[in-house]
């Protein structure tokens, strides 16, 4: 019996998981333009580090973010497909299928900020920048928590050359990635609870020497990794 017939599609996603999320992002989608003219013509769009709205604009903009998740949906579908290693997203267990949820949820969310803000809902200083690194930091701690279970593949996880080269390689490379991404998720959350009462250079330059040191402490560690099989092969 192959894995259609079985509900669950060659991503690893359940049939059903897919009718949701499609039925979610079209609702999403329906709903801001039903309350787009009620909107004042200008609606927030950006926020500061200190999380009160600077930045301003049209309010058909909060539609067209409405239909990012869609597109993002789509994305995620045709991934695994065009992906010459594909079969690993069926492999990897519920990973790509937690991804996927939890992106869409986070996108659909994330569209309906300015409406938020305008009605009151999100208060408009010091609350998005908290909710927005809060929840970033948890889907950053929740996929590194998983990383070691995805399979070999050329799109999703670390893809080091030497990762990629080596199941080894890659299965540890994993495993290493997902402390690194965890760490940076915490540190995410932290400076978004900090934020308030940092400037927003030293918040940047945290989040900045977080990000960018748990990458290239990957790349290192997935290098030395290859180099100790290489002398080990002599």
């Amino acid at each position: 019996m192959n894995n259609e017939n079985k509900g669950i599609h060659p991503t690893g996603v359940s049939s059903r998981v897919w009718i949701a999320l499609v039925a979610l992002c079209v609702a999403n989608v329906v709903a801001h333009l039903m309350v787009m003219p009620s909107l004042p013509a200008q609606i927030p769009t950006h926020w500061g580090a200190n999380g009160a709205v600077d930045g301003w604009g049209p309010s058909w903009m909060a539609s067209a973010l409405g239909v990012l998740p869609l597109a993002l949906l789509a994305m995620f579908r045709m991934v695994p497909r065009i992906d010459p290693k594909g079969e690993a997203y069926r492999t990897s267990g519920k990973f790509y299928q937690g991804f996927v949820i939890a992106s869409t949820l986070f996108m659909c969310a994330i569209s309906w900020l300015g409406e938020l803000t305008v009605w009151g809902v999100v208060p408009s200083v010091g609350s998005v920048n908290v909710l927005i690194s809060g929840v970033v930091g948890l889907l950053f701690i929740g996929v590194g928590n998983y990383l070691p279970r995805v399979k070999q593949n050329y799109t999703l996880g670390i893809k080091t050359p030497w990762a990629l080269a080596d199941p080894e390689n890659w299965r540890r490379t994993q495993r290493f990635g997902g402390a690194c991404f965890m760490v940076l998720g915490i540190g995410l959350i932290v400076m978004g609870v900090a934020g308030s009462v940092l400037s927003s250079e030293v918040v940047a330059a945290v989040i900045a020497v977080l990000a960018f040191g748990s990458v290239g402490a990957v790349y290192v560690y997935s290098y030395l990794l290859w180099r100790k099989s290489q002398r080990a092969a002599r």
